[in-house]
């Protein structure tokens, strides 16, 4: 019984020291995984928080703080706003961080709302699961018609569609990061 107790005080002592060291990989303690440091955030997005855009074809882009894993993401409905009409599945960019996900939003002058990691799932590269985060905006008058004009309102490059093609070198990564 003693021994036991030695042996988890030990396992403890270990996984604290561990946890409070200041390297970022992951650790393997007597058997245990043990992942530092906090779970990604939303950085930005296009829209912003907040922002009004044109009504049609958007491309929501969010983009993490760390690298993230690509086929472990989550988006849904919120009650902030409607929910924009959207492909099933998001396609990480080479950056490793950047999500973008094609919708159209069709009506002008109305909110929008998306719950980002409503079931958390979205996960950093280290396996941390994403804080939720609510993406709430709004659209204007005018209309976006087409891919090319989405993209160049997010800030994307034609090489980062959002609808993943054979010419994807896997699970969705684009091949070429956003430009800043």
């Amino acid at each position: 019984m003693i021994r036991a107790l030695a042996a988890s005080a030990l396992i403890a002592t270990a996984c604290l020291a561990a946890l409070s060291a200041s390297a970022q990989a992951t650790k393997q303690v007597e058997g245990l995984t043990v992942v530092p440091g906090p779970g990604p955030t939303v950085q930005s997005t296009y829209p912003a928080d907040g922002s009004s855009v044109p009504a049609g074809v958007v491309i929501l882009k969010i983009v993490f703080d760390q690298p993230m894993t690509p086929d472990a993401w989550a988006y849904g409905p919120s009650p902030d706003g409607d929910f924009p009409h959207c492909l099933a599945d998001p396609r990480l960019l080479a950056d490793q961080r950047t999500y973008a996900l094609l919708c159209t939003v069709p009506q002008q002058n109305h909110t929008y709302a998306v719950e980002i990691n409503d079931a958390p799932r979205f996960a950093s590269a280290a396996g941390r699961s994403a804080k939720t985060y609510t993406l709430k905006f709004s659209t204007t008058d005018d209309v976006t018609r087409g891919l090319d004009d989405a993209l160049t309102q997010a800030g994307l490059a034609a090489t980062d569609d959002p609808i993943m093609t054979w010419r994807d070198p896997g699970k969705g990564v684009s091949q070429t990061p956003p430009p800043p």
